[in-house]
């Protein structure tokens, strides 16, 4: 198993605010792809398309939650993430992430700008591109590059609730 520094664990989280939403269990509402178990390593083919690789992100995240610092633990909590993502055909990518105890729960995809099946509606939501995510992932200091990218516009991150926005801020602090 691959060892992850504290950055590169809050880069994956911050990838997870770019692609989720966090509402509840996956119903037959609307048209949604719940993400398979990906076992092949992250960028390993021309084949592998965005939500595939965000998909082994997720994974990666939860394998090493040992190693997520209690700050993002606490940001992340129980909350429902929405991403919206604009990918290079032109095409948007709607994600929802539903954390459970901090730890990626469910993640899954739909086709319309909101999420059929949440409930609440999301208490963070992250809009980006397609380029700005692969940097992103590409990027050995993620969670620094993430903060660049929302500092000059190209990540958009809202944060709903005193707590949540006062916690957004302290990490984005610490790593600009």
């Amino acid at each position: 198993m691959v060892s992850y520094s504290k950055n590169r664990i809050l880069g994956l989280f911050l990838v997870l605010l770019l692609l989720a939403s966090i509402t509840g269990i996956a119903s037959c509402v609307g048209d949604i792809t719940e993400a398979s178990t990906f076992t092949t390593s992250v960028n390993s083919s021309a084949e592998n398309d965005l939500f595939s690789e965000l998909s082994a992100q997720m994974e990666l995240y939860n394998e090493n939650f040992d190693n997520v610092p209690s700050l993002v633990k606490r940001l992340v909590g129980s909350e429902e993430i929405a991403g919206k993502i604009e990918l290079n055909n032109g095409e948007m990518l709607y994600v929802t992430l539903l954390m459970n105890g901090g730890k990626v729960g469910d993640f899954y995809r739909y086709d319309t700008p909101n999420d059929p099946n949440s409930k609440f509606g999301p208490s963070i939501t992250v809009e980006s591109d397609e380029e700005t995510v692969r940097e992103i992932l590409d990027s050995d200091d993620r969670l620094r590059k993430a903060v660049e990218e929302m500092n000059d516009g190209s990540l958009n991150v809202e944060v709903e609730g005193y707590f949540r926005k006062t916690v957004f801020w302290s990490i984005k602090q610490l790593y600009s």
